[in-house]
């Protein structure tokens, strides 16, 4: 089965299902779809900024590891945090740079740090991406980051995604709790595991709302381009059945479940 998503062809494989390929709309997984879309743009914006390491001694990235330069700060970085915040304004690439994620990106990363972590670095407070743009998307997303205790981290995400040639666009709000489950925040790019429970709503380039929450954590790590593995629950208005679930390893594919019928959906 294949359907456009504005100028997007979006292939989805019919894998197991009691009921015929043609009973299913594009309509019935686009929620799904443009969620899993978005998801990939989102999700790891946390792990890298954490892995930057930015604070003290360290308030510009490593742009070889991370494709990002520093346009411009904000604040006084000699006295901090005594003196207020700091933010800074960072600029991906333009071209020809890829991360230790393989994952390439143009546009501007805004980071605001407000005071420091026990082990020294800067605490991140809040970013956006007014432009950011990826894998043939434009992502404008505002986030704001607050401590939840135990190691876990809460990104309060509100955010807007559009294809660049179909100009069509959605929105994904809501929470995504952090949790490192492997590796160490010390400036290395690629060694970051993190667990994201996931509790959001949206509406797709339909309009049809929807909510999505996590069935098993996301596992997002700073050295693989796509969510790594866990499954997402979907609900909206027919009440359908409908699953997210990105199965285990770094790679582009995902399965999507409605009532009993599954397809399997490349995430660009």
């Amino acid at each position: 089965m294949k359907f456009r998503t504005g100028a997007l062809l979006a292939t989805l494989v019919l894998v197991t299902g009691c009921r015929k390929e043609d009973d299913l709309g594009s309509e019935e997984v686009s929620t799904m779809v443009d969620h899993a879309y978005t998801e990939n743009l989102i999700t790891p914006l946390f792990p890298l900024a954490q892995a930057m390491g930015i604070g003290p001694g360290r308030w510009s990235p490593d742009s070889a590891l991370f494709c990002l330069g520093l346009d411009s700060l904000e604040g006084d970085t000699t006295a901090f945090p005594a003196n207020g915040p700091v933010t800074l304004h960072l600029r991906f690439s333009d071209g020809g740079c890829t991360d230790a994620a393989g994952r390439g990106r143009s546009g501007p990363f805004v980071l605001r740090y407000d005071s420091l972590e026990s082990d020294g670095r800067a605490r991140l407070i809040a970013f956006s991406t007014p432009g950011l743009q990826c894998a043939g998307f434009e992502l404008q997303c505002g986030a704001s980051v607050n401590s939840l205790g135990d190691g876990r981290v809460r990104v309060q995400v509100d955010s807007s995604a559009i294809w660049r040639q179909g100009a069509w666009s959605r929105r994904y709000r809501g929470h995504l709790d952090h949790e490192l489950i492997s590796g160490s925040i010390d400036a290395v790019a690629n060694d970051d595991v993190y667990a994201v429970a996931v509790d959001v709503i949206g509406q797709d380039r339909y309009g049809t709302a929807y909510t999505a929450t996590t069935n098993t954590a996301l596992e997002v790590t700073t050295g693989c381009r796509w969510v790594r593995g866990g499954v997402l629950a979907f609900v909206q208005s027919d009440e359908r059945d409908r699953t997210l679930d990105h199965g285990s390893g770094c790679d582009a594919r995902a399965d999507l479940i409605v009532s009993d019928t599954r397809f399997g959906l490349i995430i660009p």
